[in-house]
């Protein structure tokens, strides 16, 4: 039982960590400090996961998966990464980076991965795959 109550702990511990750091690079989107939400970003998961947010999204899709499921293992907690990768990608319009493209086809490929795989159909997710989608046309990042 011990080592089940540290497996929810941990768990918990991941989610809180994700939604905290939503609510840090929001708050920096909202004070226009664009910049500093990837740094922000990044500085967390080497900190607390060891991972590389720039180095992980040039993955290959599969690698990708992969990776992140091993670090994040609820369909929630993929989504709240989603959401993060989101958010640093917006400002590709603007200020067009590989880093950024980046960004955003790996938020892409993670909705479309949970919309397919969730026995739960999500009309949000939906709604942002499909944001997703008409930047990445905007942006002439079609495959």
């Amino acid at each position: 039982m011990p080592s089940r109550d540290y497996l929810i702990r941990q768990f918990e511990e991941m989610g809180y960590f994700l939604a905290v750091l939503i609510q840090r690079i929001l708050k920096l989107k909202e004070e226009n400090q664009l910049e500093q939400m990837e740094t922000v970003v990044r500085e967390e998961l080497i900190q607390e996961l060891k991972l590389d947010i720039e180095q992980i999204v040039m993955l290959e899709n599969e690698e990708f998966l992969s990776l992140v499921q091993s670090n994040f293992t609820s369909d929630d907690q993929l989504e709240k990464l989603a959401d993060i990768l989101m958010v640093l990608s917006q400002e590709i319009e603007h200020s067009f980076t590989l880093t950024k493209a980046n960004y955003l086809r790996k938020s892409l490929f993670l909705f479309e991965h949970l919309q397919g795989s969730s026995a739960n159909f999500s009309y949000e997710r939906k709604v942002k795959i499909e944001e997703l989608q008409e930047l990445i046309g905007r942006t002439g990042l079609k495959d």
